[in-house]
Formats: structure tokens, C-alpha cells, sequence
């Protein structure tokens, strides 16, 4: 079972894909914003590249993990699906708000949305995990108590196996 710290350690690694995410979630409303504030010309192929962004930069950086082995194919393609379906959500969370409050209030739309996506993972999968841990316990003590007991109320061991006489 792992320390403490070195769970601390696995699970602030996983906190720099959010940010990373997050970031480009909101970086691709950052375009719509500087047109509307008249920084930028209003160009369709920013819009394109801006939208793809978040997708190709997720895509990028599962594929290296898998690549440099910190992870199967299988785990990546898994975990590169989640990252991309939180964002997506973020983004269309993003466009409504860009449709009901403006360019400006897309950024902090989509990112906050990822943001708590993420953070609500978080939480469930911790969730799990304890339940799951509380279910093992549970089967562990149900099989120690189950075990046959000896004459003088020691454990029964395997054929072939005394225990030492004093």
C-alpha cells in the first residue's frame, strides 16, 4: 500500500493535465474576446486552430505518456477521452455564455466548468476508491473469521504444517 506522501505526490502530478486543460479551454475563447475588444481581425482560420487547440494539445500529451511508457494504450486513449469530453463540456458551456453575456464572459465559463468538472472526478473517484477499500477490509475479516479453528483455539494450518511444541 502506498505512503502518504507518495499518494500526495501521484495526485499533484495529475493536477498539472487540469491546469494545462483548463488553460487551453479558456484560451480558446481568447480569440473571440480580442476581436470583440478590436486586438484582432476577425479571421476564420484563428477560429478553426482555436477551437482544435484544446483536443490536439490533450491528444499530444496522452500520446508522449504512452509513448515515454508512464502509460498503456489503453489507459491513455481512456484517460485522453475524459480529458476531451470534460472539455468539450467546458467549451459549450463557453459558447452559451458567449451567447447570453459576450466574448468576455466565455473565458471564465469554460474554465471554471473544467475546473469543476475535474474537481467533481476528484471527489467521486475518491469516493470509490474508499468504498472499494471498506468492501476489501470487509472481505478480508469475513475470511479471517471464517477460517477453521483448532482443538486448543489456534488457526488451522495448511496440510503438512505443525505447529512447534514448547
Amino acid at each position: 500500500m502506498a505512503t502518504y506522501s507518495e499518494l500526495v505526490n501521484k495526485y499533484t502530478k495529475r493536477r498539472k493535465e487540469t491546469l494545462v486543460d483548463t488553460v487551453t479551454a479558456g484560451l480558446s475563447y481568447a480569440d473571440n474576446v480580442a476581436v470583440s475588444v478590436g486586438l484582432m481581425e476577425d479571421n476564420g482560420v484563428i477560429d478553426a486552430l482555436s477551437a482544435a487547440a484544446p483536443f490536439a494539445v490533450i491528444a499530444v500529451t496522452e500520446q508522449m505518456r504512452v509513448i515515454l511508457g508512464r502509460k498503456t494504450g489503453k489507459a491513455g486513449l481512456n484517460d485522453a477521452v475524459q480529458r476531451m469530453i470534460k472539455t468539450g463540456a467546458a467549451m459549450g458551456v463557453g459558447a452559451l455564455a458567449a451567447a447570453a453575456a459576450g466574448p468576455v464572459a466565455a473565458v471564465p465559463a469554460a474554465m471554471g466548468t473544467r475546473a469543476l468538472l475535474s474537481k467533481y472526478k476528484s471527489k467521486s473517484l475518491l469516493g470509490l476508491r474508499v468504498k472499494e477499500r471498506t468492501e476489501r477490509l470487509r472481505a478480508l475479516t469475513a475470511r479471517r473469521n471464517s477460517r477453521p479453528v483448532t482443538v486448543d483455539d489456534r488457526p488451522a494450518l495448511p496440510v503438512g504444517v505443525d505447529y512447534l511444541e514448547e
